[in-house]
């Protein structure tokens, strides 16, 4: 449990931070989704087709994949608050630049860029949040912060939809890239680089904390370098395969949404912007609910992997039963809304109570890096490849379903420290 001074101290970073980033990742989320509803005009004036719109969705992940990576050793070394300012300088301009794109190729150049611009934040951060909340109030930071990921997906998807409404996908991407560049100045004056910067906290809350980080430290120590260590422990395999699988979905699901809605509707894209929104309503609850639910009891591994399998099944029920019948869709897909995004801050704070910081910033960003890639650009391809190929969402969202569920599994087979232990004493009785 916190100190009391650490209690009394609390506030201050609450809401001095978790703000901040908030705003922050929730920018960086609309080119995540307004990319979903600007596709049925891309292939319109670009004259692509669906699988080429989906490898023009999912290209962003190569570009992110190499610089998320890469922040497993750039933001220990250069600080997490330095290596985002930078990152929303440079994905503000990419961002714009995406507007001004008038071909397929240029359009992917602009993609692939904006992603590595991206990149290095989620790691950046998770270390940021690491370094600034303890154990036990680490998990509601990470919830907090992965907010952000439906409400920008909420703002982005109604927002989207009338930019397009009223004007082009050319002005919506530049509109929707200026606000990195406003941020970057608040980034600057609010975060500070490092605890003892930290001019807002009393002296004795930054004591208590760092003693407190020390502490937490101390009790997770073990042989081994950073990459090499991280890449030999099991369960940093079995999170990276659950974060595969479950993200195929995450993304596949969102860049399609509104297509689906649209195939299974005669609604205009203002109406299909709206519905878009309302799964994302749902998974801020979702989110809300998990991490308190983690926290209160102090458990990981079953919050990350129950979720996934209701996600699903229910992504299945929606696509079956709502063919035709975008009532009936739109009710499977808000329940599955509610469930969307309560692996995200618990897979990766999981990581930072199984590793030592030295080794969990690297897994963070080597399972972050990699499944990111499998998950934004597999899972948006394969749905667009497989409907052009059948002419129907059902076969892609079946597939979709049955990866969560095996993403589900492998989080199930992860072993906590405890039982490691367990196992080890076990032996020599075994071998008796």
């Amino acid at each position: 449990m916190s100190t009391p001074i650490l209690a009394a101290g609390a506030r201050v970073r609450w809401l001095r931070l978790i703000p901040t980033i908030f705003a922050m990742y929730t920018i960086a989320f609309f080119d995540r989704i307004n990319f979903g509803l600007a596709v049925p005009s891309l292939i319109k004036d670009l004259h692509i087709s669906p699988a080429e719109a989906g490898f023009a969705g999912g290209i962003f992940f190569w570009g992110y994949l190499i610089t998320f990576l890469a922040a497993g050793w750039l933001a220990p070394r250069f600080g997490a608050r330095n290596c985002i300012l930078i990152a929303l300088l440079a994905w503000g301009a990419f961002a714009i630049g995406s507007g001004f794109a008038r071909s397929y190729n240029e359009l992917l150049v602009m993609r692939f860029l904006l992603g590595a611009a991206e990149g290095p934040v989620w790691t950046a951060t998770s270390m940021l949040l690491a370094q600034w909340f303890v154990q036990e109030e680490r998990a509601r930071a990470f919830g907090l912060w992965n907010l952000c990921i439906p409400v920008g997906a909420l703002l982005a998807g109604p927002i989207s939809g009338l930019i397009l409404t009223y004007s082009t996908w050319h002005i919506m991407f530049i509109l929707e890239g200026l606000p990195a560049w406003v941020w970057a100045a608040v980034w600057w004056r609010n975060i500070p680089n490092r605890l003892e910067d930290a001019t807002w906290m009393a002296a004795e809350d930054r004591i208590a904390l760092q003693n407190a980080f020390a502490a937490e430290q101390a009790g997770l120590q073990r042989p081994g370098n950073n990459w090499q260590g991280m890449l030999k422990d099991r369960n940093v395999w079995l999170l990276l395969g659950a974060f595969s699988m479950i993200n195929m979905l995450s993304y596949g699901f969102s860049l399609w949404l509104p297509s689906a809605i649209k195939a299974a509707s005669t609604l205009g894209i203002g109406s299909v912007g709206m519905l878009s929104a309302l799964p994302y309503i749902a998974a801020v609850f979702g989110l809300i609910a998990v991490t308190r639910s983690s926290d209160k009891r102090g458990e990981r591994r079953l919050h990350v992997a129950l979720p996934m399998l209701v996600i699903g099944v229910l992504l299945w029920v929606g696509a079956y039963f709502g063919q035709h019948a975008v009532v009936i869709q739109m009710v499977a897909f808000v329940a599955m809304g509610f469930f969307l995004y309560m692996f995200l801050p618990i897979l990766f704070t999981f990581l930072t109570e199984l590793l030592p910081q030295e080794m969990a910033i690297p897994a963070i960003a080597f399972v972050g890096g990699v499944g990111n890639l499998f998950g934004g650009f597999v899972g948006p391809w394969l749905v667009g490849l497989i409907k052009q190929q059948t002419g129907s969402f059902l076969p892609a969202f079946t597939l979709l379903a049955v990866l969560a569920v095996i993403g589900s599994g492998c989080a199930l087979m992860v072993r906590l420290p405890g039982e490691r232990r367990d196992h080890l004493a076990a032996a020599p009785r075994r071998a008796q």
